[in-house]
């Protein structure tokens, strides 16, 4: 019989899981790993621009968020490791 394969969160949890499962998430973390290069990403972004003209824009939109995700960090004081 195959031990279960053992999976460690970032935060350290520790999750048994069948061979199967194990594989699977094996396989989608290797996909993660041939993802587009940035200058791919952005012509698809510029090739779709617009495409749903009339509606908020998406792309706008997470920009924005990421610019305000930017500013949060930027006024939070350094941590210290020691």
């Amino acid at each position: 019989m195959a031990q279960p394969a053992r999976l460690i969160t970032p935060r350290g949890k520790a999750i048994d899981l069948p061979p199967e499962v194990y594989k699977q998430i094996r396989q989608l973390l290797g996909a993660r790993s041939r993802r587009r290069s940035k200058a791919r990403t952005s012509d698809a972004i510029r090739a779709t621009y617009g495409k749903y003209a009339g509606g908020r824009s998406l792309t706008q939109a997470l920009l924005a968020e990421r610019a305000a995700e930017r500013r949060r960090d930027a006024s939070r004081p350094a941590r210290r490791h020691d």
